[in-house]
């Protein structure tokens, strides 16, 4: 099965943080035996903006080599055909919420998050 990941999951993933619940923990290790995970752009430079910022324990850079050395992760651009499938989407979202869901969408993949507001948008499925 194929998932995206939001932000807060895919930190939680890499630095064994017991806030990642055991539905996301699955997903995220099921997916690496078959499966992808991937990673919107915009997750990605949100990583970098709250490590610099000292929120979070993994640096942008080991965040990137984790996912760089794992090939079921795969990093999604922030695309025409992404931005398409956002501005589809009728739920009320902040900007990164929608391209993230919108990845999700473009995908077919369910979505790896504890944000409550994507799980009840129903824009895409989510796992937690």
């Amino acid at each position: 099965m194929d998932y995206v990941t939001d932000t807060h999951s895919l930190v939680w993933y890499f630095t064994d943080d017991n806030r990642l619940s055991s539905g996301a923990l699955e997903a995220f290790q099921t997916s690496e035996v078959e499966g992808t995970i991937f990673v919107p752009a915009v997750v990605l430079a949100e990583i970098m903006f709250i490590a610099r910022k000292g929120r979070i324990t993994i640096s942008f850079e080991d965040t990137l080599k984790r996912i760089e050395e794992n090939d079921s992760f795969e990093i999604v651009p922030l695309n025409a055909e992404i931005l398409r499938a956002a501005d589809k989407i009728e739920a009320d979202l902040e900007m990164h919420d929608r391209l993230i869901a919108a990845t999700a969408v473009y995908h077919d993949a369910s979505l790896i998050t504890k944000d409550e507001i994507l799980q009840k948008s129903g824009v895409a499925p989510t796992v937690w």
